[in-house]
């Protein structure tokens, strides 16, 4: 509530002037003017009623040049408190007015545009804000706009082509907007079977931004699909250049493509060289079945004994636990490894970079703020 009422100071300034400047103008005319509503919409104000203070606001104030600005701020404060239909009739209702400057009558569209956007209404806005993209002024906002409505519609070759436009307009390239949205091309390709058509994209999509994670998982799974496995494990590995938190997320991925190679001694390998630089639980998982597979069990619970010893953690115990169990007789030994089994498992979590949002899927572009790749892989 303070907020509104903070916010709609300016608008009572502003009517105060306006009301003041009609007042010297009436009297030098002889004319009388009633401003008590003035005070009145004031008195709401002051006693923290905005709601009311709007009414009064807009019913007094008559639509002409002098006036326009406090209009505008009227449709954003409606806009802003989620009262759209009221800003979308206040905007429709200036729009009307023949007496409307060009200038104006641009300022005035792109505020309706934004309440079309804000009230779901896309194809409204798109079509204002097209119209608007012709105007010096707005060119540069539109497009912003409109690259936000393609990307909501899923328009993504649209949308590639504003990312492309607000590069020249702004100098300011965008290679990770622009390799995912190339991304998001080629996974609708590969839905409808267009397997040439998603690989084109990817390798744009590599091109662009040559740490596009998206793009070398992608295309690993389109060459897996044709059983390609030793280019689809090269596009895997690359990952760890790109960005080493990636690689246990797509651990299994990476490990498949050893075993269709039959590799086993360059998967240990990997795996050991992987499990010495990295912290991960599901890194050492990995790494335990195949220690376990190549060398047995108990040269698996040496190591982790020692790795416990070393690093006293719930998930390295519980992993511990589990191997025990299935090598253990002891009735006493295997209760306690079922309890520690009943430990929480420790799982993979997002979180976004840019707004802090959590979430245990992978979003290459983050629900909450709409930003493209910034969601990171941590340990819950």
């Amino acid at each position: 509530m303070y907020d509104i009422s903070f916010m709609l100071l300016p608008v009572a300034a502003a009517s105060g002037w306006y009301f003041a400047t009609r007042q010297f103008k009436r009297k030098q005319s002889g004319v009388k003017l009633e401003h008590s509503g003035y005070f009145k919409g004031l008195n709401y104000l002051l006693n923290e009623q905005p709601d009311k203070a709007i009414d009064v606001f807009v019913d007094l104030l008559e639509v002409d040049n002098e006036t326009i600005e406090i209009h505008l701020a009227l449709g954003t404060l409606f806009r802003q408190r989620g009262e759209v239909e009221k800003s979308i009739r206040l905007h429709q209702n200036l729009i009307a007015r023949p007496q409307m400057t060009s200038g104006l009558r641009a300022d005035v569209l792109h505020e309706l545009g934004l309440d079309y956007m804000r009230a779901g209404l896309l194809d409204r806005a798109e079509s204002i804000f097209l119209e608007l993209e012709k105007n010096s002024e707005h060119k540069l906002g539109s497009c912003h706009q409109l690259l936000s409505i393609f990307q909501q519609e899923r328009e993504w070759l649209a949308a590639i082509d504003y990312v492309v436009k607000l590069e020249g307009l702004e100098n300011n390239r965008q290679p990770q907007v622009l390799s995912q949205l190339h991304c998001e091309v080629a996974e609708e390709s590969l839905a409808k079977n267009e397997l040439n058509k998603a690989a084109g994209h990817l390798k744009k999509a590599l091109k662009i931004d040559p740490g596009c994670v998206r793009a070398s998982v992608m295309t690993a799974q389109l060459f897996k699909q044709n059983g390609d496995f030793k280019r689809a494990l090269k596009a895997l590995l690359a990952i760890r250049e790109q960005d080493i938190r990636f690689i246990p997320v797509f651990l299994d991925l990476i490990l498949d493509c050893f075993n269709n190679l039959n590799q086993a001694k360059q998967k240990f390998n990997f795996l050991a060289d992987l499990q010495a630089g990295n912290d991960s639980i599901f890194v050492t998982r990995r790494y335990i079945d195949v220690l376990i597979e190549q060398e047995g069990k108990q040269h698996a619970l040496d190591y982790l004994q020692e790795k416990l010893l070393q690093e006293p953690k719930q998930s390295l115990l519980k992993l511990f636990a589990q191997v025990k169990a299935d090598n253990d007789s002891d009735q006493d030994s295997q209760f306690f490894c079922q309890i520690i089994n009943k430990l929480e498992e420790e799982l993979f979590s997002f979180q976004c970079k840019q707004c802090g949002f959590t979430s245990v899927d992978l979003n290459w572009c983050c629900p909450s703020c709409k930003q493209w790749a910034v969601n990171e892989p941590v340990v819950v």
